[in-house]
């Protein structure tokens, strides 16, 4: 498939080229055309010298492809792009689209960071089998999957062993999307590991490359312990518990036996007057005298639990004064030890600062001897040899300097995505980027509104710019110099 990016005052596009030319009267032309499908990109169709191209609006979009470069992908980014791909689906069958014509390729495959919505191609003269593309998408997900994300495995694994079933069918996806994790572990759960083995090493042999274990790690239990003193309480309080139901316990058995005691009583003087051993005594007496004994000795048992639960109390606030004191005094340490360490810190940041002072005011010296002698202006890192490569503000103390220290550095407004953050209008979201590669440093725009130029000339969509020092770089109205 031949593609090309574009790029004018309105913003930037992916142009698609059709092999033959495309029926414009057609149903599905016009519907495409003529309709804002919600989770497909806006698009027009354009001829020229006999080639027939689709180019589709991805302003401020990014691929999928640059997205996941280099981060690994969790069980969010995953939910996004399932879910994406189920509403696109949803979307081409209430418009009477033909769903073998959606391209399913991560480099065609766009992305609104803020919004995080997931936008597709629809190409009207492209025809592919959406079953097979879509386990293609699939390979594609599992290598960059976060293998410590286990709901992302889980998902994307059950997904995959979906994709590779005979009756492949979008309720599929949407039962593994949507339902609990508990069900995806009960269904999904052992043969998973199996097939991501497999998957694996058959990868990894079709490439040549070293094997690596996907699920490298996954299993262990990561269940967090709980901590000692935490453990001592719950200890504690499960004996205080079991010693409070035993008092309860006792209390009751003792008025149980008080009154089988007094009733044991009434019936041995009744047999005894009966039989002539005694002489004869009413009734009233017998049962007056058995309810005074059953009195008497509930009277004594109460007591004897009113007591046992003062000495419970007393040595239930004992226990938890014991164990606050323990806390206390390990938190007492770990303060210490972090004050320790924290002074230490202190004393090598003063250290540093101390030295980087130093050497600004050593280099605002040579830019002062510099400027009396020919009258230009000289930036205050220009000649710094040392450190990683910096972009300067063209217009001192505007915009803060951008230290390019990382292998891969995104520029933007926005920022949670953002790794150096301009926080201009005319700055897209997400902006730009500069890749570290053997030394060299390369710049690429993405997709942005306003566009990326280094020494005026503005960058395609697709350009990788090798930058050399004291290129002018401007990011919108973001003026930049670069110092290798």
């Amino acid at each position: 498939m031949k593609s090309e990016y574009k790029r004018d005052i309105n913003g930037n596009y992916l142009v698609l080229y059709e092999n033959e030319e495309p029926d414009t009267s057609s149903y599905q032309m016009r519907m495409l055309v003529g309709n804002s499908i919600p989770s497909i990109l806006k698009c027009r169709v354009q001829g020229v010298d006999g080639q027939f191209m689709v180019c589709y609006d991805i302003t401020s979009k990014q691929s999928l492809l640059s997205l996941y470069e280099e981060k690994k992908m969790g069980y969010e980014d995953l939910q996004m792009i399932l879910g994406g791909f189920v509403q696109v689906m949803e979307d081409m069958s209430e418009y009477l689209l033909n769903p073998c014509r959606l391209v399913l390729k991560p480099e065609y495959m766009y992305v609104d960071v803020e919004k995080r919505q997931i936008y597709f191609c629809y190409l009207p003269g492209y025809d592919e089998d959406v079953r097979q593309k879509f386990q293609e998408l699939t390979e594609y997900i599992l290598p960059i999957l976060d293998h410590e994300d286990s709901k992302a495995v889980m998902l994307g694994y059950g997904i995959y062993r979906r994709a590779l079933e005979d009756s492949f069918h979008l309720e599929y996806i949407k039962k593994e999307l949507y339902q609990d994790r508990e069900e995806i572990e009960k269904t999904v759960g052992s043969s998973i590991l199996q097939e991501s083995g497999t998957m694996t090493e058959k990868r990894c042999n079709s490439d040549g490359s070293e094997k690596i274990d996907l699920f490298e790690n996954y299993g262990e239990s990561k269940e967090e312990k709980p901590q000692e003193e935490h453990l001592e309480e719950l200890l504690w309080e499960e004996e205080l518990s079991e010693k409070k139901k035993k008092d309860v316990g006792g209390t009751s058995k003792g008025f149980l036996i008080w009154c089988v005691a007094a009733g044991f009583f009434a019936l041995v003087v009744v047999a005894a007057e009966t039989m002539g051993y005694l002489p004869r005594v009413s009734m009233q007496v017998i049962l007056g005298v058995a309810a005074g004994i059953m009195v008497i000795g509930m009277l004594c048992t109460w007591g004897v639990s009113v007591i046992k639960n003062k000495n419970c109390i007393r040595h239930e606030k004992k226990g938890h004064l014991e164990i606050q004191n323990k806390r206390e005094n390990k938190k007492v340490s770990e303060d210490s030890g972090k004050d320790k360490v924290n002074f230490k810190d202190s004393i090598e940041r003063n250290t540093t600062s101390m030295q980087n002072t130093a050497e600004v005011l050593h280099q605002k010296e040579k830019i002062s001897i510099s400027q009396k002698n020919c009258g230009e202006t000289v930036v205050l890192s220009a000649n710094i040899v040392t450190g990683p490569a910096t972009l300067v503000s063209r217009e001192p103390g505007e915009l803060a300097t951008i230290y390019l220290q990382n292998e891969l550095t995104v520029i933007g407004k926005m920022e949670n995505a953002a790794d150096a953050v301009i926080d201009l209008p005319t700055v897209s979201r997400i902006h730009a980027k500069i890749r570290k590669r053997e030394g060299e440093y390369y710049l690429t725009d993405l997709n942005s509104r306003n566009g990326t130029s280094v020494n005026g000339k503005i960058l395609k969509g697709d350009e990788e710019y090798c930058l050399q020092d004291q290129d002018q770089i401007d990011f919108a109205q973001a003026r930049y110099v670069f110092l290798k």
